[in-house]
């Protein structure tokens, strides 16, 4: 019996070869065509909005950073594309759509991931962060491997100012993922945390948290911890002078978990929570010099009275609120008062921001209290330590 043209061998081929095409074009072509047809529409405002040039035609300082982020090859090491697998959304935040890339020719969705990923940058750190992390990117990330970028900086006397093309590449760094910048917020900055406690003091703890301080903080806070770090010429504010503060471990770990909005300070929330721990007991030991003289102080009840009459006269409880306890109001700064509650201050430290203020903060010269009360207020500002919250630190 002679074969029928479907049972020749070359047929199938030719049939399973189509039957492979139509499948693949399907799959490859047109499946993610529908997926990405609900990310392809951008928000009315942005829609006819070039970020990258203005009404004139020419480049915004948006679009010349983005030339430098390409001419520097900074597209090598960093991605700006958040994928939908791996957690990514929960690293970076939210996922990639297809309309943030509409202006961006040539694409810098990047191949290969050694530096973190950029696409939702707009907002995770302070442009001073950013200008020492170009500067010397050990400067904020004491570990980092990427390069400098020193050319990007003129020198001004003994300090470093960054030039215009590191400001239009901050810009452009500021602008990625403008649009979701809100979501990324509440990643990023988490709400106040409150503690139920600190675990026990163990050496064990020290040792962990002295690795962490020089892994995380020292490019900031310096090693002996003053605030005279290799990111010092840049930060306003600058650094903390740990030395020049008590913390109890609970507020310092409430500070780690939050960072300083406003601040180059992160949020190391992603640290886990012994890593939080042992960091907040070695950062606790720095200013344990300053706890007995600033309680002592506090202890003169007539200079406590005098002091807070100042505090009054002098306007600062409109930020700092009644009490030490900063109003809801003023929560919203960037950064935001300190909580006289949580923390005490040497006296040396307090009647220098009284006279000088404190630099990239709201917290002016307190030309409404005269240097004969700095006494007196800082007494005052002492005595608000909420020392029976705190008891158990203070018994150590």
């Amino acid at each position: 019996m002679s074969e029928s043209k479907a049972e020749k061998p070359m047929f199938v081929l030719l049939f399973a070869g189509f039957g492979c095409f139509l499948l693949s074009f399907l799959g490859m072509g047109l499946g993610p065509w529908i997926s990405l047809s609900a990310t392809m529409e951008p928000p009315k405002e942005i829609a006819d909005a070039n970020p990258y040039k203005d009404e004139n035609g020419d480049k915004t300082d948006i679009g010349r950073g983005r030339e430098t982020y390409i001419n520097e090859g900074c597209w090598h090491c960093h991605s700006q594309f958040v994928r939908p697998v791996a957690n990514e959304e929960f690293r970076y935040g939210p996922v990639s759509e297809s309309w943030e890339s509409m202006y961006d020719v040539p694409n810098t969705f990047g191949t290969r991931r050694i530096g973190p990923d950029l696409s939702r940058e707009a907002g995770r750190r302070s442009n001073d962060w950013h200008y020492a992390h170009l500067w010397n990117p050990r400067s904020t990330v004491p570990r980092s491997i990427m390069p400098k970028y020193p050319w990007m900086f003129e020198q001004d006397g003994e300090t470093w100012k960054p030039s215009d093309k590191a400001k239009d590449l901050v810009a452009y760094l500021q602008y990625l993922g403008g649009a979701k910048k809100e979501e990324v917020r509440k990643m990023v900055w988490p709400s106040r945390v409150v503690t139920a406690g600190a675990p026990q003091v163990t050496e064990a703890h020290g040792r962990r948290g002295k690795a962490l301080f020089e892994k995380h903080c020292i490019g900031c806070h310096g090693d002996k911890a003053d605030g005279v770090g290799l990111a010092k010429d840049f930060l306003a504010p600058s650094a903390a002078d740990l030395t020049t503060r008590y913390l109890p471990r609970e507020e310092i770990f409430r500070v780690l978990f939050m960072g300083s909005e406003g601040s180059a300070m992160p949020s190391f929330s992603e640290l886990t929570e012994k890593d939080l721990w042992a960091l907040a007991q070695y950062v606790h030991e720095f200013g344990k010099d300053v706890r007995g003289p600033a309680l002592k102080t506090a202890d003169n009840a007539a200079a406590v009275d005098r002091g807070r009459q100042a505090y009054i006269n002098g306007g600062c409880k409109t930020c700092h609120g009644e009490d030490g306890l900063v109003p809801e109001s003023m929560e919203s700064l960037q950064p935001a008062p300190k909580h006289f509650r949580d923390r005490l201050y040497s006296a040396d430290y307090l009647k220098h921001v009284f006279e000088k203020g404190r630099p990239g903060t709201v917290m002016v010269p307190a030309t409404g209290v005269k240097p004969a009360d700095y006494d007196d207020l800082v007494a005052y500002l002492s005595s608000l330590f909420d020392r029976q919250k705190y008891k158990a630190e203070e018994d150590r």
